[in-house]
Formats: structure tokens, sequence, C-alpha cells
């Protein structure tokens, strides 16, 4: 295995990576806070709405799916810096559009620019630490993308009210110009196993120890993401639906993400003491009662309503860092961030239906708070995903052999 070298030291490394991804985060959301207002300067018509939220999305699937695996053939220092500095770009055209058009265009670039960065960094933050804590440090790491959306909705509904729309992207391009600089720092490649097949990584994927493992990331990415982006792009919109003022719309998705980064914590906890498959069942439970308690206040309103939004946050947030903590731990290091890009990019196909569905439901005047419930129905699949995981490969984070060999098949470990 080669060494990778590296200017900084292992936490200086870590935190490299999280800035990436906190300003990722961050420019992702602003769109969400900024809706309310561009909807009512441009008179935008509310079936827009739907695949506006859903352009950025559709960027993460193009970044994940066909520009992050180049990290596995030039190294993931490049691609990081290269993402960060399109990602300021892209922002920038977004925060002087005139015209829907061109909106579109600028996050369906961010999108790209976000999916090129993620599964790199996530991929330099695994190699880090003892076998023990990297699924943990990855969770931890991961945070910084949930806290980005949180200080979007901070940002947002304090600027927003004093100076329109367009203000919260005015600090993501210094921000992400910043992360490139600092990404010039990272290791320069990463730690390639010998006897790799060159050019044919995404086949690795599907090799008999693989497969089982691939396919069943792919359902639950879809899944997960298709919830996270649901509640994280709608609910403002759906609780001002419902009659709630600005200030409360904020309040519950604020509280919503401070869940999702709330939810490392009991992720970490479980995943320690049960096992990163198991800890992935529990927080898809807690998910649950989340959403089901969403619909259920959501015309209500008030603390309860709030209290359920980071129910739901916690669940879902918490799960999907376990999930990229779990693959991260699953692939091995020549194709982890093929691995985790093609997982997250096609969980972004689950992700661009969620919004669509909550754009569908509202469109044929279906109330909020069954809008919400219907979000609940697919969360027993990522239950019963996670438990064929575990009885499969077992405890991957104790695993002396994970990541596998790409050359002998898998051995459960219990």
């Amino acid at each position: 295995m080669r060494v990778v070298r590296t200017k900084l030291g292992e936490g200086q490394v870590i935190l490299c990576c999280a800035m990436a991804l906190f300003v990722s985060g961050y420019a992702f959301q602003a769109l969400s806070f900024s809706m309310p207002g561009l909807i009512r300067d441009w008179n935008l018509d509310t079936a827009l709405v739907g695949p506006l939220l859903s352009s950025a999305i559709f960027g993460l699937l193009l970044g994940y799916i066909f520009v992050a695996p180049l990290a596995d053939r030039v190294g993931e220092r490049p691609v990081i810096c290269g993402a960060m500095v399109s990602l300021a770009l892209a922002t920038t055209v977004c925060m002087t559009a005139s015209t829907i058009a061109v909106l579109v265009l600028g996050r369906v670039f961010t999108g790209v620019s976000i999916g090129t960065a993620l599964p790199s960094a996530v991929s330099i933050a695994s190699r880090h630490g003892t076998m023990r804590w990297r699924g943990a440090q990855v969770v931890g790491i991961y945070v910084a993308f949930s806290i980005g959306f949180l200080a979007a909705g901070l940002v947002s509904g304090w600027i927003v009210p004093r100076w329109g729309w367009r203000a919260p992207w005015a600090a993501a391009v210094p921000l992400a110009l910043v992360s490139a600089l600092l990404g010039m720092a990272l290791p320069a490649r990463g730690g390639e196993a010998a006897g790799v097949p060159v050019g044919r990584p995404l086949a690795v994927l599907f090799a008999p120890h693989l497969k089982a493992g691939t396919v069943s990331f792919w359902i639950m990415f879809s899944i997960g993401l298709g919830l996270f982006y649901a509640l994280q792009s709608w609910l403002p919109l759906l609780s001002a639906r419902e009659g709630l003022p600005y200030s409360s719309a904020v309040a519950a998705t604020s509280m919503f993400t401070l869940g999702t980064a709330l939810g490392a914590l009991p992720m970490i906890w479980w995943a320690d003491r049960m096992g990163p498959f198991r800890a992935l069942a529990a927080m898809a439970a807690v998910g649950l009662t989340g959403i089901v308690l969403l619909g259920t206040f959501a015309q209500k309103g008030g603390p309860s309503f709030h209290a359920a939004a980071m129910i739901a946050g916690v669940g879902i947030g918490g799960g999907q860092k376990g999930m990229i903590a779990a693959a991260s731990l699953f692939y091995p290091p020549a194709v982890r961030s093929t691995g985790l890009g093609w997982a997250l990019g096609l969980g972004r196909l689950g992700a661009a239906c969620g919004p669509l569905l909550i754009g569908y439901l509202t469109m044929h005047d279906v109330e909020s708070g069954t809008a919400l419930l219907c979000l609940a129905l697919p969360v027993p699949v990522v239950v019963m995903a996670a438990g064929f995981l575990d009885r499969t490969y077992g405890r991957i984070d104790r695993a002396a052999h994970h990541p596998p060999s790409l050359s002998t098949d898998h051995k459960r470990t219990p």
C-alpha cells in the first residue's frame, strides 16, 4: 500500500475535509431559505418549485457518478481543490441570476461541485486513525455538512428579511475559495492496494464479495437521501403553507437541521456497541418516529412540531452519516471514492424523487400533514436492508480483513 504523504497533521487533515463539507452544505441549502422571497419577487409558479429544488440534486448525481471517481485515478487533492473553485463560480452564478434558466444552471453546477468533493473528503478521512474509530471519524466530519445546512438557516433568518433572498449566497463564495486553498495541503494521493484492476473500478463494486453490499447500500442511500432532501427542501414551505409565520418555518427547519447534526452522537455510540448496520436500523426507527410526529403536529405548529422536526433530523441525519461511514469501511481504498460516489449518486435518484413527490402532493392540495406522513412509508425498507447487511457481513468495523481484499471472497465476522 502506498504511503500517504501530507503537509498537515492528522487533525488538520480532518479539519480541511470538514471545511469542504461545511461549505458544501451551506451552498446547497441556501436556496431553500431563499425560496419564499424568490417566489414572491419573481412571481414564480408553484409547479416550478419542485424542479428548481431538485436541480442541485441532479447536479449531485452527475458529480458523484461521473466526476468523483476520478479521485481513484488522479488522487483526492486536485479533485477537492477543483470542486471548491467550481462551487465558488456556481454560487456566483446563482447569486447574480436574472432568469429561472440561469438559476437552474447555477444550481446544477453547484450540485456537480459538491458531488465531486464529498466522496474524496470522506475517503481521505476514512484512512486516518485506528480501525475502530474510522467510521466514527467519518460520521464526525460529515456533521460539518449538516452544520453548513444549519448555518444557512441561521444566516438566512437574519439577512433575508433585511437584504433579500440573494444575500445568503454572498458568504459561500469566499468560503469555497478558502476551502480550495486549504485543500492544496491535503494528501496528494490515496493509499491504493497493489494489484487493483486499473480502469474498471465500477466492475469491482460487483465482485462476488461486494455485490450484495453494493446493491443494499444503493437502496438505503436512495431512501435515506430522499427523506432528507424532501424535508430539508420543503419543510419551510410546508410550514408556511399551514399559516405558520416565517420565523416559525425557519425554526422548524433549523431544528431538523440541528437534529441531523446531533444524530451523529447516537449513531457513533450505537455503532461502537452494536455494529454499524444494527445502528443504522435503530436510527431508521428514530427517523420513522419523527416523521410520524411531524405529520401529526403539522397544522398545530409550536414546540411539539419543532421537537418532532428535531427527532426526525436525528434519525434521518444520523442514519445518513452512518450509511456513508459504513460504506467507507466496506469498500477497499482503491475503489472507495467510486463506491461512495455511486452510492451517493444513485441515492440522488431517491433524493430527486423526494422533493418532487412533496411537490406533486401539494399541487393536488394534499394537506401538509398527510404529505409528511407519506414519507414514512419507505422507512421499513431501510431497516430490512440494514438487517440483511448485518447478517451477511457482520461487524465490518472490527474485522481485521476489512476493507476486503479485491482478490478474496468475503467471510462474515461476527
